[in-house]
């Protein structure tokens, strides 16, 4: 029980500490009271003479209230004599807020109204002390803390509590760190359940024109991670097929994260290191220059940043840090690296058109071309970003309260963002019509978008002629729309690859696919050309439980809650060229090799 003050009439106008009582009393004034009162009363006229000159920003003025207050009552014993107790304590805080409201009582309208102007606790009330942390909470804020995860300094707006708030940042920051495998159009990369790194696939795509000169962009080189020599793209360039087998390179690092592009490959070790191998066209590796490498190579300029998060783009790079800044790096030709300093009027451009105008490091001319280093977009500064996707020629990211941002190319409506479908956007714009969404995970295809949201709803925009937003129709959407045959599903993660969708349910870790489907990328079984407009259950994989899913150029990858890693679609992404292999209709197990 907490003690109640009581005031009690008499010269002095003691003040004691009564014995706990179901409600506060105050005894009525006598006439020597109401003398003290008057006294109290000349105390905070004296206040009000100087309080004219405090704005409502400045110090307590009110503390010269505290002050005269405590003059008029010196020291004195409890009754038994024995405990020394100060009447009044000169903070103001301290004051029982009983005496201070009869204090007030008897001052004139024009004082009160001052001391309002110049007291915060006068004027608005003694704040509510903030409520005791649960023990969850602690345990939350102490991981988060021990990891270096950010935390708002206050509750965002919409939050019901700081332990749902906590527990979303925990689950933001596991989602991105768990991207234990990754489609591109020639290659895979995955992560066994220790964190070792093994890529398969073909270095250098398959060329159906060979009569004509292959441009070195489409060139693949090194993109497997396991060549010390590189060969420059080209007619008459070797081919490397490899099942999956171990990266030497980082046999020795675990690996939290990787991204695998078109043309190269990015990884995160546990450590917050940042590699990249492959194509080094247009600054695309983030080395400050243009060569290409066979094996993964630190990327310097990410020293000293702990990065959590990769996404590799058809020709261009993200990283997000683990407190949530954003890097990009690579061919800027539609504005797809979000820096904001690019001349829109000369990016309506196909992609290798014109001359490329290259910097390295991070100040540049206003029309960048390409980047060879990682520059850090201001333009997200003040977010934090937790979700990283990088698309054929546009680029999102998801921060830490749910919100989706967009950049680069638009014509086919993959920015979300209606009134920017006419032109490249070069800086970050929110995607307006999910702000009342959390979207927990993001995925970005060769032109469409799709978002998952907490509530397990699943939006996509974007070019739709392949059905590929699953929305029934081959129409695009230029605003996230929802799409209704998978409202029950409860979806956890989704995976675009170039022409193809896939989403994982929550509940069950049932897997979910529509899009194109030549090549059996959507795992239907139903024949190279069967596509779906809706999204398809796939039912080769009932009864086991999915974890993760990914989508490439034209195969499909997922790896179990057991760690059993799965394949379908063209399989020469995954280093089977026998013809009978190459296009598998329906999940199939792979056999890792941990052979270097």
């Amino acid at each position: 029980a907490v003690p109640t003050f009581q005031l009690e009439g008499g010269p002095a106008m003691r003040l004691c500490i009564a014995s706990p009582t179901p409600k506060e009393v105050v005894k009525p004034a006598n006439g020597e009271c109401l003398a003290a009162l008057a006294s109290l009363r000349a105390a905070v006229s004296a206040v009000r003479a100087c309080a004219a000159g405090f704005g409502p920003d400045e110090a307590f003025t009110a503390r010269g209230l505290a002050d005269h207050l405590h003059a008029m009552f010196p020291r004195r014993r409890s009754s038994d004599g024995t405990i020394p107790v100060r009447m009044l304590p000169m903070g103001l805080l301290d004051l029982p807020l009983e005496l201070i409201s009869l204090v007030l009582a008897r001052c004139d309208a024009k004082t009160l109204c001052r001391v309002a102007a110049s007291c915060r606790l006068l004027g608005l009330g003694v704040p509510p002390p903030p409520p005791p942390r649960s023990p969850v909470e602690e345990a939350l804020r102490a991981r988060a803390e021990a990891g270096g995860w950010w935390i708002p300094a206050s509750l965002p707006e919409g939050e019901s509590s700081w332990l749902s708030m906590l527990a979303w940042v925990e689950t933001a920051v596991e989602r991105r760190g768990r991207a234990s495998t990754s489609a591109g159009a020639h290659h895979s990369l995955l992560l066994d359940s220790r964190g070792a790194l093994l890529s398969a696939g073909t270095e250098r795509p398959r060329n159906h024109f060979a009569h004509l000169p292959a441009s070195p962009a489409d060139g693949t080189p090194g993109l497997l991670g396991h060549t010390q020599g590189v060969v420059a793209p080209g007619v008459g360039a070797p081919t490397l097929v490899t099942p999956p087998r171990a990266v030497a390179a980082l046999c020795a690092r675990p690996v939290v994260a990787v991204s695998a592009g078109r043309h190269h490959s990015l990884a995160v070790t546990a450590d917050g290191a940042a590699y990249s191998w492959g194509n080094g066209r247009e600054g695309l590796l983030g080395h400050g220059d243009e060569a290409s490498t066979g094996v993964p190579r630190l990327i310097e300029a990410l020293r000293g940043v702990r990065v959590g998060a990769v996404a590799a783009g058809r020709m261009h790079s993200l990283a997000a840090s683990r407190e949530g800044l954003l890097w990009s790096w690579g061919q800027n030709t539609y504005e797809q690296l979000g820096l904001g300093d690019g001349d829109a009027g000369q990016e309506n451009l196909p992609p290798g058109t014109g001359a490329a105008t290259c910097v390295g490091g991070h100040a540049a001319p206003s029309a960048r071309r390409c980047v060879r280093s990682p520059s850090q977009v201001s333009a997200l500064s003040a977010e934090k970003v937790t979700l990283l996707a990088a698309g054929g020629d546009h680029s999102a990211a998801g921060t830490a309260v749910g919100r989706v941002y967009t950049w680069g190319w638009a014509a086919q409506g993959q920015l979300g963002r209606p009134a920017d479908k006419n032109s490249p956007r070069s800086v970050p714009g929110l995607v307006a019509a999910l702000s009342d969404s959390r979207v927990t995970d993001l995925s970005c295809g060769a032109c469409h978008t799709l978002a998952c949201t907490a509530r397990g709803e699943v939006f996509s925009w974007g070019c739709g002629t392949n059905g590929e937003l699953g929305h029934g129709d081959s129409f695009n959407r230029h605003s996230p729309e929802l799409i209704e045959a998978l409202v029950t599903v409860h979806a956890c993660a989704v995976a675009a690859g170039e022409h193809h969708s896939v989403a994982l349910s929550a509940a069950d870790g049932a897997v979910f696919a529509w899009g194109h489907g030549r090549g059996g990328r959507l795992g239907l079984g139903n024949g190279e050309e069967g596509s779906a407009l809706l999204p398809q259950r796939v039912s080769a994989l009932s009864g086991v439980a999915i974890a993760s899913v990914a989508a490439g150029a034209s195969h499909t990858l997922a790896v179990s809650a057991a760690g059993r890693h799965y394949a379908w679609g063209s399989l020469d992404a995954l280093g089977y060229e026998n013809e009978e292999l190459r296009n598998q209709p329906t999940p199939a197990e792979l056999q890792l090799s941990e052979q270097l």
